[in-house]
């Protein structure tokens, strides 16, 4: 009798964990309750952080950084800023796989533009990913910048994109070369300094740099 009272009592523990589970809301439900919220910080640009800012993460050896390019293969394998890693949005959408992006790391979201950066950026953060970032204007301004054939200057330059842009990569290579175009990893001794404003603080400590990846 004392067995079958048991047993009873853990199939209805069970029936309520299953019950809770199922009432969890989905990560469409949960954007929907803070987008607001996000559609203002977009708006005012916190997110959106500069070129000239992630250059100076991925050489800064004290902050641990994640960079995630949400863009197509294609697009990816012709051009990658270094160490990114391809990451899907069928990916971002699966809360296993979120759960396993590492803690104390500045992410920062790459696409052509910003708008699929942006999508995944709201995904992410409403399933309660913190550290979280956008490259302004994506991969284009990226190469903009640090493609610079005519040698400009370019200290100051203002972002000139589109955030709303349609993130089709406008820059074209005659051969896929990912990180191994100059532009992927721009010396930061090289390049001209730009003035920007800083929106990342330093959290943990990121493993010594190595080398690109193709």
């Amino acid at each position: 009798m004392m067995r079958t009272k048991a047993v009873g009592a853990l199939l209805m523990i069970f029936a309520a964990a299953v019950l809770l589970l199922f009432r969890q809301p989905s990560i469409d439900a949960k954007l929907a309750g803070i987008e607001p919220e996000l559609n203002s910080k977009l708006k005012t640009r916190e997110a959106q952080i500069d070129p000239a800012e992630l250059i100076d993460l991925i050489y800064n050896f004290n902050t641990a950084l994640q960079v995630m390019d949400v863009r197509d293969e294609a697009d990816f394998n012709r051009f990658h800023i270094i160490d990114s890693t391809p990451v899907t949005i069928n990916q971002i959408r699966d809360p296993k796989w979120v759960k396993q992006l590492p803690k104390q790391t500045v992410m920062v979201l790459v696409s052509n533009d910003e708008k699929r950066a942006v999508q995944a950026w709201k995904l992410l953060s409403a399933q309660g990913v913190n550290n979280l970032y956008i490259l302004a204007g994506g991969v284009n301004y990226w190469l903009d910048l640090y493609d610079n054939k005519s040698k400009q200057k370019l200290e100051n330059v203002s972002p000139k994109f589109d955030p709303d842009g349609n993130d089709m990569l406008r820059h074209r290579f005659a051969f896929a070369l990912g990180a191994k175009h100059p532009a992927a990893d721009p010396d930061p001794k090289e390049i001209p300094k730009r003035e920007y404003t800083k929106k990342v603080k330093s959290i943990g400590r990121a493993p010594k740099k190595s080398g690109g990846c193709g």
